[in-house]
């Protein structure tokens, strides 16, 4: 990745940040946490780290052990594997399995 793109990245995540602090000053809890999301996917881009090796950290921070064949065996795959079905479906295939919702949605009154 060229010295300008990592760059342009690195205030693409800086301009996120002030984004969540916005948000999670207003109370917008799910938008805070699809840019916290969208935030992680950035870093995890801009640092080669694969979706294999960021569900075997979440396993190892849970104290499970890694599943065989977890890891991507070249560090620079681009392409993203599809979360397990079960996490698609409650809409948090971006959180590590067991973490509890951090709370619900706004409604604006009106």
């Amino acid at each position: 990745m060229g010295t300008n793109t990592a760059e342009r990245l690195e205030q693409a995540i800086a301009t996120l940040n002030d984004l969540i602090g916005l948000t999670r000053d207003s109370g917008l809890t799910d938008t805070t946490q699809f840019l916290a999301m969208a935030k992680l996917h950035l870093l995890m881009d801009l640092h080669g780290i694969s979706d294999n090796e960021f569900r075997t950290l979440c396993d190892r921070l849970e104290g499970k052990s890694p599943k065989p064949g977890r890891l991507a065996p070249n560090r620079g795959a681009t392409a993203r594997n599809r979360r397990e079905a079960e996490m698609r479906v409650t809409g948090r295939a971006w959180q590590c399995s067991g973490e509890s919702p951090r709370g619900g949605r706004k409604r604006a009154r009106g």
